[in-house]
This record gives structure tokens, sequence and C-alpha cells, in this order.
């Protein structure tokens, strides 16, 4: 590059905390990127990086390809393992010009762009931040770049005489705050309050914001200090007369706390506080305080008493129900919150379960398409050098592997293709319906059989279509001997990829019926068994034939 990296940005090793081979000191300025072997003036095209304004970051701009850049953040400050943040501008660019930002020492093994955030951009004829769209934006693990994490995306320039900002999410300058809080500042409200705490290294404000009542601002450092109000415990004073007292209007019996440890009596607002949690608690529970003849008079009575003491009056037996109610509340709150934390565990796991299982359908369905297509194609293009296997019924009985794949291919029920339309699945040529692997059937007839009511008519007609009853009266489904008769002899199985097209078109026709794969499956399991009930009807009605025949025979 003519441009020396040395110029903008001062460089020293360091060790693995950074994930690079060089710390980077300063931000990019107006930094040229040509290639390699290019020697003359910069051209449209040649994108020119920048970071040096307020949030900037981006310390190295690596040339990879004509369309493909490396970039190098720095670190926090004092904190080198620390690098997320980046900010900065490219100009110089062409139309249409599509590029690669890889962002490749990122530090966090976990990011947000792994769940779909994108970075921000905007440009000065358009300087609303908007996002990249996800589907551009990549966070991966690179070997290449000594294991570190790599935020790659790609964008196209769609403005010549536009600058472009990217950032990894909204920037909030220092500036933009001090404008904020001069605003604020300026209103001159009650309960706002910005002192000036110190100066940064760089001769920066640091404000301390005070955010209260104007009530609260005289006692705002006993405010802050004192996180709640403790309220003594109570004990009775000592009764003056030894008898049973039964007349409170008669005697004076005084409720007092127990006497402070620091000596300081309570304010006039911890009296009126206290008042009300008595009267709220009397009124909500009913109690009775000793030795009254109703929760009214003792409630009248005691707050008149407390209003005649100097210290703070509270019953012992009403402070210590408030503590137990509030005790239990909080019991109970941490129960809530940990079965609210465990439901949400499960549904994330649900949701991970379900979010794999339909890419799993979807995938499988695809891959299933594709296969069979796959194959129509092969076929077409090889054509006449395919012969398709006939078996006589007079042919010799299959070897004991053979048989064995046979039957296994025969009993093969799992492969269910993905739903096509049938108008644009089959290929219709010279009168003829393609049904795949070399097989053709009439069109009239598939015609008749696609309106034929019932699965198991439908797959009865179209075994006929495909193998007629020569052959099939001489065949079985899966090769194998009946077990009803000792002396039977196995009959040739059917040609398992015949057998494979019958599913495929009974899996068409249901498709269009039902999207339940149960039901899907249940349907087509019972496809080996309509092809054995034809194949025993056919075999019945030769038999009656015969019968026929010699019946004829004899009375002639």
């Amino acid at each position: 590059m003519t441009t020396n990296m040395a110029e903008r940005s001062r460089t020293a090793e360091t060790g693995s905390a950074t994930g690079s081979d060089d710390i980077i000191a300063g931000n990019v300025s107006k930094y040229i990127v040509l290639p390699a072997a290019y020697s003359g003036q910069p051209k449209k095209g040649h994108l020119i990086f920048d970071a040096c304004f307020e949030s900037g970051n981006l310390g190295r701009v690596d040339h990879v390809t004509e369309f493909e850049y490396d970039l190098f953040i720095r670190p926090d400050t004092c904190n080198p393992r620390f690098r997320v943040w980046f900010n900065f501008t490219v100009e110089n660019v062409k139309e249409s010009q599509r590029v690669i930002f890889n962002v490749v020492n990122f530090s966090k093994t976990k990011s947000l762009y792994r769940d779909g955030m994108a970075p921000m951009v905007k440009s000065t004829s358009r300087p609303k931040w908007q996002r990249i769209p996800s589907k551009n934006v990549y966070y991966y693990r690179c070997p290449d770049h000594r294991k570190n994490y790599v935020m790659s995306f790609a964008f196209c320039f769609d403005r010549e005489d536009d600058t472009y900002q990217f950032a990894y999410c909204y920037p909030y300058t220092y500036t933009r705050l001090q404008h904020y809080l001069d605003t604020l500042q300026r209103r001159n409200m009650d309960y706002f309050c910005r002192e000036l705490l110190g100066l940064s290294v760089q001769k920066r404000r640091l404000d301390l914001l005070t955010i209260t009542s104007p009530e609260d601002k005289t006692d705002l450092e006993n405010s802050v200090m004192q996180k709640k109000i403790k309220i003594p415990k109570l004990s009775l004073n000592h009764i003056e007369e030894a008898g049973e007292v039964t007349d409170y209007g008669e005697e004076d019996v005084e409720l007092r706390h127990s006497k402070r440890q620091d000596g300081r009596k309570q304010s006039e607002g911890t009296h009126k506080s206290i008042e009300a949690v008595v009267a709220r608690l009397e009124k909500q529970n009913g109690m009775s305080l000793s030795n009254t003849s109703s929760p009214e008079e003792a409630f009248m009575e005691t707050t008149e008493g407390m209003n005649n003491m100097d210290d703070a009056v509270v019953p012992r037996i009403l402070y210590e129900e408030l503590l137990r109610s509030y005790q239990q509340q909080q019991e109970e709150m941490r129960h809530i919150q940990q079965e609210l934390e465990r439901t949400r565990r499960q549904l994330v796991q649900q949701a991970k379960k379900l979010k794999e299982y339909g890419a799993l359908v979807s995938e499988m369905k695809e891959l299933r398409d594709l296969n069979r297509r796959l194959q129509d194609v092969l076929l077409l293009r090889l054509g006449p050098a395919i012969e398709v296997e006939k078996v006589k019924p007079e042919s010799i009985e299959p070897e004991p592997e053979v048989q064995k794949t046979f039957n296994e291919e025969a009993n093969t029920s799992t492969y269910y293709p993905a739903p096509v339309p049938v108008m644009d699945k089959y290929i219709l040529e010279n009168g003829k319906v393609h049904l795949g692997s070399g097989i053709w059937v009439d069109e009239e007839k598939w015609h008749q059989l696609q309106v034929t009511q019932g699965d198991s008519k439908y797959t009865k007609n179209l075994a006929v279509m495909i193998w007629g009853t020569d052959v099939l009266k001489n065949r079985s489904v899966t090769g194998v001997a009946t077990k009803k008769k000792k002396d039977a002899v196995p009959k040739p199985p059917l040609s398992p990829h015949k057998l494979s097209i019958v599913r495929e078109c009974l899996y068409d026709r249901i498709a269009q019926e039902t999207v339940d794969e149960t039901e899907i499956a249940q349907r087509l399991s019972k496809v080996n068994k309509y092809i054995c009930e034809k194949i025993m009807d056919i075999n019945k009605s030769c038999k009656n034939e015969e019968r026929r025949e010699i019946a004829k025979y004899n009375l002639q």
C-alpha cells in the first residue's frame, strides 16, 4: 500500500490478551486502502476509512481482496482484553460497490449478533440510523485470526457522493450527554440538582446528579444513609396499682418503647407513620388490645396517649404481627420467583426443541423432493439405455441374499416424499404419463384413476396399471412363502422400485387431503396389504375361471 500504516497509528508488542500481533494505539484518519500491487493515484472505489471523531473506534484496516477488508478495533482503555465497540466512516465509494467487512478481533464469546442483532449504518443523505439486514451478518470464531471471534457483514454502497458510517449500535457521545444535562439545568426543576464532582484526566466534567423531592433536599445525606426506618420493640410499663385494672378511663396505663441505646427521640414524622400503621392493622385484622372492651376504644386511647407522649408509642403485639406478615410475604414472593424462573427455563428448552424439530422436518422434506427430482432427471437423460426389469411367472427363484434384499426394500415404509402438485410432478408425453423410474402409464387410465374413491381401490387399480394381472397373479409382495400352507413355495417378489412408485403416488394423493404426518404414515403403511388383497383376488378369479372351463369340458 502506498500509505504507510505507521503514519496513522502507533504499534507495540503485546501478548495473547489482545488477540492480535500489535496493540493499536490510535484511530485511522482518512486512511486510503489501496490494493497491494497498485501504485497510482486513488480511484473511485478505493475506500477511505476514518474514525478520528468522538466515539469513533477503528485502529487498522487490511485489504484482503477487491471486495473484502479486515478491520481491527482498539481495546478499551486500560483493559486490552475487551474489544467490542466500533464506529467508523467510509467514503470515496462507487455506486453498486459490494464489500465484506470482517471485524476480526472481537473478544466476546457470546454476542447478540448470534441472535439476530445487526450493526447500524447511516449516510449523509440518510442521517437516520438503520440496521443492516441480519441475513447479511455472521458471527463466528476464526482460526485464521488466532481463534478470535469475527463479525462479518456484507454491504452494497448505492450512492457515490455519500459518506457512510457504521457502528456497533446506536452511539451516545459525551457531548450529547452534556447538552442534555445543560438543558435540564436550565429548566430549574425543583427535584433535579447538578453538581460538579470533579474533572477527569482530560479535564472533562464529572457530574453528580441528584433527583429527589424538594422537601428531602435539606436532609438528603441522612436519607441516603438510612436505608429503612427501624421500629424498636415495645415494653409495658409497670401498672401503678397492684390490683387488676378494669377501667381504662380511671387508670393511666402507658405503652412505651423500650429505652433506645442512643438516647435520641423519634421525630414527629415517625409518630405519624406509626399511628398510620397501627390504624391500618386495626382496621384490617380487627385485633383487640389486651384488657380492652373493643378495638376502637383501644385504638382511640392509644392514639390519645401517643399524642401526649414525648417518645413514639406502638403496641408490641401490633409490631410483631406486622413483622410476621412482612416476613411471610417475602417468603411467598421468593417461592413465586423461583417457580417463575423454573417455568421460564422449561419454556426456553421447549422452544429450542421445537425450533430444532421444525428445521429438521423442513430439511428432510427438501432432501426428499430433491432426491425424487434427481432420479427423474437421471432416468429421462439415460432414456432407452435402461431396461426395466421384467420377471416372467416361470422365472427362476432369486438367490437367498437377493431375496432378502428385495424383502427389506419391499417392506420399507419410512420414505415419504415431500408433497408436490400433481401437474408439476408427473410428465405427460405422447398420451403417456411418466410416474418416475422409467414407468409410463396410459394418460386416459391415469385420469380415471385420479377420481377413484378410497385408498384401497386406488392402490389396487394402480398396481394393475403398473404390473398387469398376468404378472401379479404369479408374484408376492415380499417374496416370502405363506405360513398357512406347509408345502407353500415362495413366489418372486414385486420390483422394489415399482413398489416405491406406488407409495409415492398414494402419498401425493393423501397429501392433497391432509397434512397430518401421523395420518399419512398410517395410510401409507397399508400399501402392501392392498396389493396382497389384489393378488389374492386375481388368483381367486383365475381359479374360478379354471373351474368353469373344467365344468364346461365335462359337459361336452
